[in-house]
């Protein structure tokens, strides 16, 4: 098992952010205008890197201890990274509705062949540049989880038998794939890993739950698998890669996933996944269950994602600071944080705006300086 080490250094590394910002306007039309032919990808690339510069400064006026590139290159926050692995293509739906009452154009992720590791992989091109611009701050990288890419070729139905004659082969792929990626990163500087995984609002909410069992499914075993994908690529990593794992329950067009408490999948997950960090989403407006943390372990931190990234009505700081009294009951407050439920730039048709953004940032940082008793002095 991966050993669990401290990383809340001050009090406001309390505070952290999932991943994704909001895109600038430039950056958002430079989008629209690679797509539409009008630049190229060298010309598109220059406007990026000149955004993300803008962007990890403005997170380390914030004061925040732990920044990313906002995954402002990305048009997907898993599928990206899925299509810089070998043997998986994208195959774009043009027409219909896919889990959503909108009617969209969306991009699956497809076997095209046996997984593998990409040593071309573009992330880490894009890690590399936001790493030399950092300068000693912290850079998080922010990949989907491994049981995330697994339950996506399983759910878009991606080809599987005609290039594996079992799950159990694909897994094996998968694993190897992440591991060797991983270790790229690791080999280029990275420190932090954050899976990013949002299998788990299914078991979460009883409707869902009761639909599985009545397909078939046999829950207990699927969750089972899916917590040992992700630990036999973390098991595999250096000891002083940290990894942090975010509970998604999602964010699309503003919407969230409230229904059912950790309670179901907590003896398995939280207990049985071998992360130096836990990133899980709770809702402050209802009436919260922190029981299931009670099954985190000894010596694992937990950053609690309690400001809603999809609107930007702000939060208050005395119904924060109670849930994080509340959740202290199951986790030491020292092993405690606080975070946004998700990333902001979770869909377009999010309400929140790019200063209620930086507001929320303020917000966290304000709380973690209260609670973990250390002034905050910089502004946004």
């Amino acid at each position: 098992m991966k050993k669990t080490f401290h990383n809340f250094t001050s009090a406001l590394s309390h505070a952290e952010i999932i991943g994704s910002f909001l895109l600038p306007e430039r950056l958002k039309e430079a989008k629209a205008q690679h797509v539409s032919g009008n630049i190229d990808s060298q010309q598109l690339r220059i406007i990026e890197d000149e955004c993300v510069t803008g962007l990890v400064q403005q997170q380390k006026a914030a004061g925040l201890t732990v920044i990313t590139d906002g995954e402002y290159r990305r048009s997907h926050w898993a599928n990206d990274f899925f299509y810089g692995l070998e043997g998986i293509e994208k195959v774009t739906i043009t027409e219909g509705h896919l889990y959503q009452p909108q009617e969209v154009m969306c991009d699956l992720a497809l076997l095209s062949g046996k997984v593998r590791y990409n040593p071309a992989h573009p992330f880490f091109s894009h890690f590399e540049f936001v790493s030399r611009i950092a300068g000693d701050s912290k850079v998080k990288q922010t990949v989907p989880a491994p049981s995330q890419l697994f339950m996506t070729l399983k759910s878009h139905n991606g080809n599987i038998l005609h290039y594996y004659g079992s799950d159990d082969d694909l897994i094996h792929d998968i694993v190897d794939a992440y591991v060797m990626t991983l270790n790229r990163f690791y080999e280029l500087g990275c420190r932090h890993i954050q899976f990013d995984d949002n299998c788990w609002g299914r078991f979460c909410d009883p409707d869902s739950l009761d639909r599985l069992i009545v397909d078939g499914e046999d829950v207990t075993a699927v969750i089972g698998r899916l917590v040992d994908i992700n630990n036999r690529v973390i098991d595999a990593l250096p000891g002083d890669m940290f990894v942090a794992c975010h509970i998604c329950r999602g964010n699309h067009h503003t919407a969230w996933s409230p229904a059912g408490d950790y309670e179901f999948v907590a003896p398995a997950l939280f207990a049985g996944l071998h992360v130096d960090r836990f990133l899980v989403e709770f809702d402050i407006t209802l009436d919260n269950n922190f029981a299931p943390l009670r099954y985190i372990p000894a010596g694992t931190e937990v950053v609690l994602g309690l400001l809603a990234s999809h609107y930007p009505q702000m939060e208050s700081p005395q119904m924060l600071a109670e849930s994080i009294a509340e959740a202290s009951r199951y986790v030491d407050c020292d092993k405690l944080g606080i975070s946004p439920r998700c990333g902001f730039h979770s869909d377009e048709a999010l309400a929140l705006t790019w200063q209620s953004q930086w507001d929320k940032i303020r917000l966290l940082l304000d709380v973690a300086g209260a609670l973990w008793k250390e002034p905050v002095a910089v502004t946004v």
